[in-house]
């Protein structure tokens, strides 16, 4: 999934930054994750991106959500150098709603696919036990 971050500086977007991952880490008990840290690039008008896919390194343990630190780097005064990040399932699932999704008429898994409507993002698995449907996200693919 894409994730955004905005960098300013004096309340002026701020371009030509590279920014980079200060720490990464599972939220649950802060094993360090920052050795898979996607690369983040530029967008424009001070925005910059980066793409981590549920399932896939740095997010492998499929059961905790991530937290970090973005640096923008020395050329920001400190109180506009660092943005926290939090990545959880609870952000992927608003993809739930907002993307294209396909649900087997069969098994009743739904796939999730990314903004380009192509890249499988999660896979929420099906289970009818004892009369209650159980939903569980899983990897996509």
């Amino acid at each position: 999934m894409l994730y955004y971050v905005y960098f300013s500086e004096g309340g002026v977007p701020k371009g030509g930054l590279t920014p980079s991952w200060e720490s990464l880490l599972t939220a649950q008990n802060g094993t360090d994750k920052s050795g898979a840290a996607p690369a983040i690039a530029e967008v424009g008008g001070g925005y910059y991106r980066f793409d981590i896919r549920f399932g896939a390194g740095p997010w492998d343990a499929t059961d905790e959500d991530l937290v970090g630190v973005i640096d923008g780097g020395a050329v920001l005064p400190d109180a506009e150098r660092y943005k926290p990040i939090a990545i959880s399932l609870r952000g992927l699932g608003l993809a739930r709603i907002a993307h294209k999704a396909v649900q087997d008429k069969f098994t009743g898994e739904i796939e999730v696919f990314a903004t380009d409507g192509v890249s499988g993002e999660m896979k929420l698995t099906m289970s009818d036990e004892a009369g209650a449907i159980s939903r569980v996200p899983g990897v996509s693919g």
